[in-house]
């Protein structure tokens, strides 16, 4: 089974992304902030990173940045609605200038969820 880290602030977003990954057969585990995902990071291995831009403590651009020097292959998925810092192309581009593999925009659909995570799996 495949395993995915899923760094999310919003209770809601982080079930409903953990729901569509587990019904199609994905092991989570679940990270409030990046500061949590970073020691998750740490203690485990995993195949794919879902982790969001805006972030109490570590955000998803300061998230990319760390992980790479944990397991500098891990996939990572972007997703983001918005936020106050800075217009959302201008994140993307930084997540993605970052290592990001790809970027969602919210509200996305299960199914472009599913499409990122199994380009990102290869």
């Amino acid at each position: 089974m495949k395993r995915i880290l899923l760094v999310e602030d919003q209770p809601l977003v982080r079930k409903a992304v953990r729901g569509a990954l587990e019904d199609a057969g994905f092991g989570v585990v679940e990270a409030g902030d990046g500061e949590e995902g970073l020691s998750a990071a740490r203690r485990d291995s995993f195949d794919l990173a879902i982790v969001d831009i805006w972030m109490p403590r570590v955000d998803g651009i300061e998230f990319l940045k760390q992980v790479r020097a944990i397991h500098a292959d891990l996939p990572v998925i972007v997703i983001s609605g918005g936020g106050p810092d800075a217009p959302l192309e201008v994140k993307a581009h930084l997540a993605q200038a970052h290592g990001a593999h790809e970027v969602l925009f919210k509200p996305f659909e299960d199914d472009e969820l599913m499409a990122a995570v199994d380009r990102a799996l290869g």
